[in-house]
């Protein structure tokens, strides 16, 4: 990308309500990770025996020492999320940046390829991606065994197909270009048109595939550990803390309602700042 469309792309982007709005609201649960364990109040795993299912400070029975209320075994609804946060959103960058690095390897050796091996490459891929993420991952962590470092790799696994569609797409697409076909008469390799011709115009399209793969890990990463397949009890994780108060949503609803809205707002905003990229991205659709 040129200074001036990275300038353009910022405009565009900077004028989009949503976009802002969900690039405003990721920026507080980013620090939220980064700083809310240290100002959590408690340990997320300490026990009040005699604070069991406190309701949230704006409840009749409310107080200031749990102001989220605490769960079924009298933990602290607010330091565990403090920390959930911090072990979800590490979990979920690991797992899209492990899955970027290989799709992005395999999409572009796809490009190169000649083309029986690029077709039997993408058909696969494209039988990855025909099924669905969530259904995907759990056929493999019920292959490989439950636990938090399987559901990982089963969500590596999941996300690989996208970025090789993606890079493989955008690379085929600037090959076929004048000024690559220039820099191939000028003797250029396939590394040197990779790096130096090809990869600077793909990258809108990498960061976009980035962004829209955050809330897919995020909220595979949870489904499993709501089901039992990812993080265990008693990690502070949002999907298992919301598996963990199932039980209890009729007469604590605090406990499974906040970590719920914690995930919704985390994966709406990513959405929203997704969106607002492609539109500052693609010309198409600047308006």
């Amino acid at each position: 990308m040129t200074l001036s469309n990275t300038k353009l792309a910022w405009h565009v982007f900077s004028h989009n309500k949503s976009a802002m709005t969900g690039s405003l609201i990721l920026l507080v649960i980013l620090l939220m990770s980064l700083v809310g364990p240290w100002f959590a109040p408690h340990d997320p795993a300490q026990q009040f025996g005699d604070k069991i299912l406190t309701p949230p400070l704006w409840y009749e029975n409310g107080d200031f020492v749990t102001p989220l209320g605490t769960d079924d075994l009298g933990r602290d609804m607010l330091s565990r999320l403090l920390h959930g946060a911090r072990l979800s959103l590490k979990l979920t960058l690991m797992v899209v940046f492990a899955a970027a690095f290989i799709g992005i390897m395999l999409g572009a050796a796809a490009a190169f390829l000649n083309s029986g091996l690029r077709a039997l490459l993408m058909r696969f891929m494209d039988l990855l991606l025909s099924l669905p993420s969530l259904l995907l991952a759990i056929a493999i962590v019920a292959i490989i065994g439950p636990g938090l470092p399987n559901a990982v790799y089963a969500v590596v696994i999941v996300l690989i197909p996208q970025f090789v569609k993606v890079t493989q797409s955008a690379i085929s697409e600037e090959l076929g270009k004048d000024y690559v076909m220039a820099a191939k008469l000028d003797g250029a390799g396939h590394l040197r048109l990779l790096l130096h011709h090809v990869w600077p115009n793909i990258v809108p399209a990498i960061i976009v595939q980035l962004t829209f793969s955050f809330s897919t890990a995020l909220l595979d990463i949870a489904a499993l550990g709501f089901l039992g397949l990812g993080a265990q009890p008693p990690m502070a994780e949002w999907g298992t803390m919301l598996s963990e108060a199932r039980a209890f949503i009729q007469f604590a609803p605090w406990t499974m309602t906040l970590p719920g809205l914690a995930i919704f707002l985390t994966v709406l905003s990513i959405n929203l700042v997704g969106d607002g990229l492609r539109d500052a991205f693609d010309p198409r659709l600047n308006r």
